[in-house]
């Protein structure tokens, strides 16, 4: 990590070996403080003062968002697991366990939906604050009478990226037909077309979700529904993304090449001719990892900017992992065969030399003893 790791149970007020229920009140206690969508004037007789804070310096939207993102990563047992083993560094950069990939984590950056979670509703007195202060939406209309509007189900689209867009970012225009109200009086629809506009940062995970809040069909008994885009990677006719953010590429050579050694060029997905040299003998495992010519590794989300040393390096790459795929003759004349043998023969003979050779050491030693 660039910068000095936030310590969750700090933030919460609560010792590293609290159960989960203690986690979850010390959440409750500073949530009602810190809401911003509270109004104090219908909290005062509701809300306890606590009192100041270790966080007191910082401001309370600051503040807000430190406690949310403490308790999404607390309040998850898996979170929590790897956070207490590896810090927040093995957090976000993702874990390899011996049962699988911890892919890194990444918060969502939703306050109220923590809120929430927690709460069961956008506000911990709802039965008391939310008629007066967030009352229900309502309908009347001829057709339908009078009730409360109920939000749609989320709409979920899978968008396919391709490895370029990923490596480099991108802006995505994004066409979708909704229903839309064609009257003042918002009481009846037409399908029209609505773009919405995707920015996809260098790095961005398979599976990271874009939600457009109530970008759905408009009606006059119900809440639009909010439009989910889900990244998915395009198939790649060169590389493949293996764990987050490396890359695999697969190369053809012959026999000859894998013994005797070979070079070749890789075209980047950022365009460059990266030229490869291999020296070793190519066995059936072998691979070839050049560091830093993956993908980008997605920025950590900016919990504390104010605490990142300067001069920070900006990006990092994943690696470039090369696997190999050995082509044998399909055809051998009766000399070609003869001359291999007698290739196979000699290198047993060499290595049952090298074997038999006393080890440099050895030799050494045995000098100085003569001495």
């Amino acid at each position: 990590m660039n910068r000095m790791e936030l310590d969750y149970y700090a933030v919460l007020n609560v010792p590293r070996d609290a159960p989960k229920e203690d986690i979850t009140l010390a959440y409750r206690k500073l949530a009602i403080q810190l809401c911003p969508h509270r109004d104090p004037k219908y909290e005062r007789d509701f809300v306890p003062n606590l009192g100041p804070t270790h966080m007191q310096p910082l401001s309370e939207n600051r503040q807000w968002d430190y406690i949310n993102i403490a308790y999404d990563v607390l309040g998850n047992d898996m979170y929590r697991a790897i956070y207490d083993r590896f810090g927040e560094a093995g957090l976000f950069q993702g874990i390899q366990l011996p049962n699988g990939y911890f892919p890194p984590y990444q918060y969502h950056g939703d306050n109220m939906k923590v809120y929430h979670d927690v709460f069961g509703s956008y506000s911990p007195y709802a039965n008391i604050i939310d008629v007066v202060t967030n009352p229900p939406l309502l309908y009347s209309t001829l057709e339908h009478g009078i009730g409360v509007k109920k939000k749609d189900a989320p709409v979920e689209k899978i968008i396919n990226i391709e490895l370029e867009e990923v490596y480099k970012g991108c802006t995505k225009l994004m066409h979708v037909w909704r229903q839309e109200f064609i009257d003042t009086k918002e009481t009846r629809t037409e399908k029209k077309k609505k773009t919405l506009k995707l920015q996809i940062q260098p790095g961005t995970t398979e599976g990271t979700r874009y939600c457009f809040k109530e970008e759905g069909d408009r009606s006059p008994t119900k809440i639009p529904a909010d439009i989910i885009f889900i990244t998915a990677d395009k198939p790649h006719p060169v590389f493949e993304r293996y764990h987050q953010h490396h890359l695999r590429y697969t190369h053809k050579i012959s026999l000859k090449d894998a013994l005797a050694g070979f070079s070749f060029t890789i075209k980047t997905l950022d365009k460059r001719n990266l030229k490869i040299s291999i020296s070793d003998v190519v066995h059936p495992n072998y691979t070839k990892v050049m560091p830093e010519e993956g993908l980008p590794i997605c920025a950590d989300i900016s919990i504390a900017p104010d605490m990142k040393p300067t001069g920070a390096k900006k990006s990092r790459y994943g690696d470039l992992i090369i696997k190999f795929e050995v082509e044998f003759p399909k055809l051998m004349t009766h000399k070609m065969r003869a001359l291999t043998k007698n290739f196979f023969k000699e290198l047993q003979e060499l290595e049952n030399e090298a074997e038999e050779a006393p080890h440099p050491i050895h030799k050494l030693m045995k000098k100085k003893g003569n001495k």
